[in-house]
């Protein structure tokens, strides 16, 4: 399976598309098609997911008790997103509900996360990468990962 990595500086334009860096939709046309799945999880961030990811991750929520709380709130949040096509220049929609909701406008950076690509504020990730480092316990989690 690709693997998205690394983070792009980006423009969302002024219809809401966001053309993808030239490697990013590399791995999407070549690895899963152009079909993606844009949503969002955190109020600071889009997803956009290719379709055969995202369908796994309904998977693995559908075989979850629905009634649990965080699966439920997870299921409404994620319900907001829409299926989009990457055109033939790389560009993908962003849903006028999910730009005003998630306030991507202008510069973004969009960064793999292994499974996904994540579209930020540029100013947002700028403040993630200044911010202090992880603490001490969280530290201690990621030793154990043994990453």
């Amino acid at each position: 399976m690709e693997r998205f990595r690394g983070g792009f500086p980006a423009t969302v334009d002024a219809k809401g598309r966001v053309k993808l860096p030239a490697r990013l939709r590399e791995q999407l046309d070549g690895g899963f098609g152009r079909e993606l799945y844009v949503c969002s999880f955190f109020p600071h961030e889009l997803r956009l997911y290719p379709l055969p990811v995202w369908e796994l991750v309904e998977e693995k929520l559908l075989s979850k008790p629905a009634m649990k709380p965080a699966v439920l709130k997870l299921i409404e949040r994620v319900n907001y997103g829409q299926q989009v096509e990457m055109d033939d220049q790389g560009r993908v929609l962003i849903p006028a509900l999910l730009r005003e909701m998630v306030d991507v406008d202008g510069e973004v950076v969009v960064s793999g996360r292994i499974n996904h690509l994540a579209v930020t504020r540029r100013d947002r990730a700028a403040g993630i990468l200044k911010a202090p480092s992880l603490s001490d316990d969280e530290l201690e989690e990621l030793a154990q990962l043994e990453l």
